[in-house]
């Protein structure tokens, strides 16, 4: 089981690796993948990711599938194996295209929306492993969302529950549960006083809560213990944020 980080990073770009011993300077990553999000309908067995090597050399990359889940607060992948990508792995010429399938395995879900992560990495070339050769190449590694949407009922939609938390070591949360059937991306997290004075908990896009599992975000000691203000934030991309109601 593999932990997936989520404090200041954005989902698009998982992590940047910089790799020693290989190009003679900084070398750029080339990488490129659309889209960033991927919805399979009920009524599709596949969807397409589109990698593209946007630089002057040629780029080899892995293409892996992970069932994605949530376990104490916090975000965690799985190998698949009701989902695969064709193909797994791959190289790229100087601006080339290459169409990766994402193909499920069995039915749609039935009732709830299922969800998975794409890990795709540039892969350095044999040559760059060189130890003659001194510098930094910089690889990058996306995490691209994707969801099964379930075979019946109306589209799925998150609701969202509320919740102050503390843990073992006094360290105060905001607990979200999602008891509906469709995920919530979280995104301008914050806290707004009776004044209408906001501090931010987790700026731009913060995460995701998947459906019937919840997700935590570290508070400071003065907001985990019955604010009188609201915590709020705007989902799936909603112009208008909504406050979140807390569980009392």
């Amino acid at each position: 089981m593999l932990p997936l980080p989520h404090r200041g990073h954005r989902w698009r770009v998982l992590a940047a690796i910089l790799l020693c011993g290989v190009a003679a300077g900084a070398g750029a990553a080339n990488l490129q993948v659309t889209p960033t999000t991927v919805t399979l309908p009920a009524d599709r067995r596949a969807e397409g990711l589109t990698l593209r090597n946007s630089g002057t050399s040629p780029l080899h990359a892995q293409v892996r599938v992970f069932r994605w889940f949530q376990s104490d607060g916090e975000d965690r992948l799985e190998p698949a194996t009701d989902v695969a990508v064709s193909p797994p792995m791959l190289e790229l010429p100087p601006a080339a295209e290459q169409l990766v399938r994402i193909v499920r395995l069995g039915p749609p879900p039935a009732t709830e929306e299922a969800s998975y992560r794409l890990i795709v990495d540039e892969l350095p070339l044999e040559q760059d492993a060189g130890t003659k050769q001194r510098g930094l190449r910089l690889v990058l590694r996306y995490s691209i969302p994707v969801f099964l949407a379930p075979q019946d009922g109306p589209v799925p939609a998150p609701v969202l529950r509320a919740r102050l938390f503390e843990d073992a070591q006094q360290q105060h949360f905001l607990e979200i549960e999602n008891v509906g059937d469709g995920h919530a991306q979280i995104a301008d997290l914050g806290y707004a006083n009776t004044s209408g004075a906001r501090r931010e908990i987790a700026a731009g896009l913060s995460g995701y809560v998947l459906p019937g599992q919840r997700r935590r975000w570290p508070l400071p000691a003065d907001l985990g213990t019955a604010p009188d203000g609201s915590f709020r934030a705007r989902i799936n991309g909603e112009a208008d944020e909504r406050v979140l109601e807390l569980d009392r």
